[in-house]
């Protein structure tokens, strides 16, 4: 349970504890081996980097170690062959982070992102056949589905969606829809261990306060006292899934032997609109403080965005044995306290 004066080291800390412990019949896989994770700046490569650094200080001993091999954007090209970047030993998982995911920034960067999403896709997978790599995750999207007809939501993977080629979005949206193909591509040619995630609207507290999800700008305006913004009408509506639910349904897919699947990742919850999540969010947290209000998207913010997101999490859930554990106003507590620690950190 989160407590109103946590720290970011406290829920990080109670995260990684809450993983642990539905993993740790696991773990006998990962033991020693070598994790390569790329896009490990990001907000879901710097949550499972927390854990694997948790592990290795708090859980296991010098000879069962995990190696750990972070890569981010920001500081190579993954666009170009990856040999030089990593030195020449076997790497036995690799978890695909990498990617342009705010909004914002595709919306400034859509041919890199377009890039990262073909030429990066590309790039690990040949890395991984020369280095025997038993596991890799790749991280898609749900915004592959586009916007579902009512009839199929909540979503399964079977569902074929439908997005626009000509859109703010596209640059994203096709290139997810890239790297999965790229994906089955490489497992029927060349046997290449891999499986498919399409998150749904995942949030923690190592998501970037600056980078315009709906979560972490809630947060950032409570804690600042100023009018929060709720783009478009208000009325599209989505789950939100905490981070370290996500984080166990991850790693244990990554440690499946079965390969060439796409799971959805998400939670059951109800679905939210942006007006509700505000008036959730403010009442869990500021409830004496709860002014917003509709504007038009911005200029640097994508308009074109889906109207409704449900996962439906079934196939997950049989292949891990695991069920998303914490509520919505557990997880929105964590970020806001994690926000306001950071944040204070910085002054």
């Amino acid at each position: 349970m989160t407590r109103k004066n946590d720290t970011l080291q406290d829920i990080l800390k109670r995260d990684n504890e809450h993983i642990f412990q539905n993993l740790k019949e696991d773990l006998s896989k990962i033991r020693g081996s070598t994790v390569l994770i790329t896009g490990s700046k990001g907000f879901l490569g710097k949550t499972v980097l927390s854990f694997l650094n948790y592990l290795n200080e708090e859980k296991l001993d010098g000879i069962d170690k995990i190696s750990i091999v972070a890569l981010d954007y920001d500081d190579f090209d993954i666009c170009s062959p990856l040999d030089s970047f990593v030195a020449e030993k076997k790497i036995d998982y690799i978890i695909n982070f990498a990617g342009i995911a705010s909004p914002k920034k595709y919306l400034q960067k859509p041919v890199e992102t377009l890039d990262v999403s073909y030429l990066g896709t590309k790039n690990i997978f040949e890395l991984a056949r020369k280095r025997n790599t038993k596991s890799i995750l790749m991280f898609s999207s749900s915004e592959v589905y586009g916007t579902p007809d009512p009839a199929n939501i909540p979503t399964n993977e079977k569902y074929i969606g439908s997005v626009t080629t000509f859109g703010n979005r596209s640059c994203y949206d096709m290139g997810k829809n890239v790297l999965e193909t790229l994906s089955y591509v490489y497992h029927t040619k060349h046997n290449t261990p891999v499986n498919v995630i399409r998150p749904f609207n995942l949030y923690g507290p190592l998501m970037n306060i600056d980078d315009g999800r709906i979560i972490a700008n809630i947060c950032k305006s409570m804690i600042g006292e100023t009018q929060f913004s709720i783009y478009g009408n208000g009325k599209q509506t989505r789950t939100y899934c905490y981070v370290a639910d996500a984080v166990v349904f991850m790693l244990r897919i990554l440690l499946l032997e079965k390969f060439v699947e796409i799971y959805n990742i998400g939670s059951e919850e109800e679905e939210l609109s942006a007006i509700e999540v505000t008036r959730q969010a403010y009442d869990i947290i500021t409830p004496q403080n709860s002014s917003y209000t509709i504007t038009p998207h911005p200029l640097d913010y994508p308009d074109n965005e889906p109207q409704r997101r449900k996962p439906d999490i079934l196939k997950v859930k049989i292949a891990t044995g695991y069920s998303p554990k914490y509520k919505f106003e557990d997880g929105l507590t964590s970020c806001y306290n994690a926000f306001k620690d950071i944040l204070k950190e910085a002054h």
